[in-house]
């Protein structure tokens, strides 16, 4: 499979790629805001939870590990890049725009169909916010960079499938997975159609941002989806 990152940060077959590096600073400022302000609910994020317990695996973790674990597989990845150590800041500005401009075909689809696949939870402004932007690093991480990752290793490195079909199949089912965990038993929600469906075209969309430019666009996208509709509510009540 030809998942190999060249010095140029493009991936073959995927488009340029973010580098892990850059992605990294991107999303330092983001994961600084939710610790700090989910503090006191880190449960209340399935997939941070769901982290969690995959790590208590090994032993026993502190509420910061899963925020641990986004720096260190990150700095892993750009490790394994053969990337410079050098933050490009121009890359980094140009991410937080990329971030705005790629949330807004999912914002439309929300005003078109209002709210259908929004959990604005409960609290207090800054907290909503920070689990929305959680939800925004930990979903991208658990559904688009682990398991999409995981298929194609499988599907490509072990079984030689067509690169083209399982990128498809691994998109596909990192959708479904997505926005199947929001609904029992997985998740909090009781299932409606509507905002299943809302949740799977949103997956099928970052899944593609992702495969074409990587964990930081694809994390930035949902999280600026996310506290835009935050302040969005907080603004009309």
């Amino acid at each position: 499979m030809t998942t190999t990152q060249t010095k140029k940060g493009r991936l073959a077959g995927r488009g340029v790629l973010a580098r892990p590096l850059d992605a990294l600073v991107f999303l330092l400022p983001l994961l600084a805001f939710y610790e700090l302000f989910s503090v006191g609910r880190p449960e209340a994020l399935i997939a941070y939870d769901l982290m969690r317990r995959f790590l208590e695996l090994f032993g026993r973790v502190s509420i910061w590990a899963p925020g641990l674990a986004v720096v260190m597989i990150l700095l892993a990845t750009h490790v394994v890049s053969g990337e410079q150590w050098k933050v490009h800041w121009r890359e980094v500005g140009v991410m937080y725009v990329e971030a705005a401009a790629l949330a807004l075909p999912l914002l439309v689809m929300n005003w078109m169909i209002p709210l259908a696949g929004a959990n604005l939870g409960s609290g207090h402004l800054l907290e909503r916010l920070a689990l929305t932007i959680g939800a925004g690093i930990y979903e991208e991480l658990v559904f688009r960079l682990v398991l999409i990752s995981v298929v194609v290793i499988i599907g490509v490195d072990v079984f030689k499938f067509d690169p083209t079909l399982v990128a498809i199949v691994a998109i596909g089912l990192s959708a479904a997975a997505f926005s199947a965990h929001h609904y029992v038993p997985f998740g909090t929600e009781r299932f409606r159609l509507t905002s299943f469906l809302f949740r799977v075209f949103a997956g099928v969309y970052l899944a593609t941002i992702f495969w074409f430019r990587g964990y930081g666009p694809a994390a930035g996208c949902h999280a600026a989806h996310n506290a835009t509709l935050v302040l969005l509510n907080a603004a009309w009540h």
